[in-house]
């Protein structure tokens, strides 16, 4: 029978637990446990050394210092869900999320002081459209609401539609692309995967929560939210967008450009809000959507019934990721 709580009422025993599915999502990510020492990055310092044109190797070098300025500027969500939603399994999931999140952290500092870009990295910092983009990913910080609950489910739609779920895929898809068409950084591109994939379940436990409050809580979803949120969504295209035209500069290749990049970032950003039931204020590019056809397969196109049974081993290999159908 319903009592009439919500997701936002505080429940203290573990038992009934009213959001089962939180245990999927945390029996996934503890299944695809991973971390930066199982890679050496031998072959791949030779070959970003020697095999790149330096054009490629500053679009890696660029690339590679997003990702570690999103990982270490923005990612400190999760940990506090269970103060937010005061559920133990919700703050158990939290918990879990945040500890995957230190593994990234930790993952990319790694990697870019093996490769020798520390220097790099922090110079990049300072660049505007970097700053720019932190600014807009830091929105999820500043207080809109006076109702908590509406402010918290404001703050849960930007920091899962536009960090976890748009923000880093396009940097994923540059290094997965140059490991897929020029056989180049086998590690990088493991690490990414590993990286994309446990991005993907945030981004699936965000929007899985987002669409538990508007069933329980539909009036929070009024016209000035939803304007709101696509006054966002158009910030955050212009802000990546000025991010892809850097960490390209210039490139030109079947698969890898700035168009192709912006319309994957623009299809992105549609899909997020199309799942959490708003309509983008933009179309589907069509073109784009064409050419990355291949690493969304890659990312959300497995069938993942045997996910639960599989081994951490056995899951890292196959590299998959998977969608909400598939757990739910």
């Amino acid at each position: 029978m319903d009592d009439g709580s919500t997701i936002f009422t505080e429940q203290v025993s573990r038992k009934p637990n009213k959001y089962p599915w939180t245990d999927q999502f945390i029996e996934a990510m503890h299944n695809g446990f991973w971390t930066d020492k199982e890679f050496s990055f031998k072959s791949d310092i030779q070959q970003f050394k020697v095999e790149l044109t330096d054009q490629e190797r500053e679009i890696i070098i660029r690339t590679l210092s997003a990702i570690g300025q999103i990982e270490v500027a923005v990612k400190t969500f999760w940990a506090k869900l269970g103060e937010n939603l005061p559920h133990p399994s919700l703050a158990d999931l939290g918990y879990v999320m945040a500890n995957v999140e230190v593994i990234h952290n930790n993952a990319y500092e790694r990697l870019l002081d093996i490769l020798g870009l520390e220097e790099v990295f922090e110079e990049n910092l300072k660049l505007e459209w970097i700053q720019g983009r932190v600014n807009y990913l830091r929105k999820y910080t500043h207080r809109f609401y006076k109702d908590s609950k509406k402010q918290y489910l404001y703050a849960l739609i930007l920091f899962t539609l536009f960090v976890e779920n748009v923000s880093l895929f396009s940097q994923f898809y540059i290094v997965n692309w140059f490991a897929r068409n020029k056989n180049v950084l086998k590690d990088t591109d493991q690490q990414v995967k590993y990286t994309r994939n446990e991005e993907n379940i945030h981004a699936l436990v965000g929007i899985k929560i987002i669409n538990t409050i508007r069933e329980e809580m539909p009036e929070l979803f009024d016209e000035e939210l939803e304007e709101r949120i696509l006054h966002e969504a158009e910030e955050a295209l212009s802000a990546e967008s000025k991010i892809v035209d850097w960490m390209v500069n210039g490139y030109e290749d079947v698969g890898l450009n700035a168009d192709v990049l912006k319309g994957f970032v623009k299809n992105r950003i549609i899909s997020s809000l199309e799942q959490i039931g708003f309509k983008a204020p933009f179309e589907v590019d069509n073109d784009a959507l064409a050419s990355t056809m291949w690493f969304e397969e890659e990312l959300l196109g497995n069938n993942m019934a045997d996910f639960f049974h599989t081994r951490p081993t056995e899951y890292s290999k196959k590299n998959q990721s998977f969608s909400e159908e598939d757990l739910f």
